[in-house]
């Protein structure tokens, strides 16, 4: 379940014009127009829902009937939102499940939001550039155009 394994997934089919560095870990885009942003956003998304529901009914089977009871609750509750709860029913169990099997799953959600905030923020970058480049390419065309008619005259 390393944080490879969710890029590798996801970006396989979005970016087929992107170059990642095994070394760095740094991925370079070809053309970034021809990435599927909403796709790979969407992948992502749908790992991180499923990260969130086995890290949920980890916790849940890990907890005692009483420990249940204590939270006031009939089923599995969001881990995240009430980690320092469940956090303190795992550890009045003796942690029956393994601190680091927690985190990894829970650093895998947060790898991935990050992973949907940098493509909303590539996708922003993006918009910005053609934007400030339409003038411009607006510009050449019309020049190009003047020529044109100049030398028919």
């Amino acid at each position: 379940m390393a944080r490879q394994g969710m890029r590798a997934k996801a970006t396989k089919e979005v970016f087929p014009l992107a170059h990642v560095c095994k070394d760095t870990n740094k991925m370079t885009f070809i053309n970034p127009q021809g990435v599927k942003l909403n796709l790979y956003k969407q992948k992502v998304e749908q790992a991180i829902k499923s990260y969130e529901k086995r890290l949920n009914k980890i916790v849940w089977q890990a907890l005692s009937q009483e420990e249940k009871e204590k939270l006031d609750a009939v089923k599995p509750i969001q881990y995240l939102e009430n980690k320092s709860a469940l956090n303190k029913a795992l550890e009045r169990s003796n942690w029956p499940i393994s601190l680091e099997e927690l985190s990894l799953l829970e650093n895998e959600i947060l790898a991935g939001k990050m992973y949907i905030h940098q493509a909303m923020e590539l996708q922003e970058a993006s918009k910005r550039n053609c934007m400030s480049q339409a003038p411009a390419e607006l510009q050449k065309s019309q020049g190009s155009q003047k020529r044109n008619s100049n030398q028919r005259k």
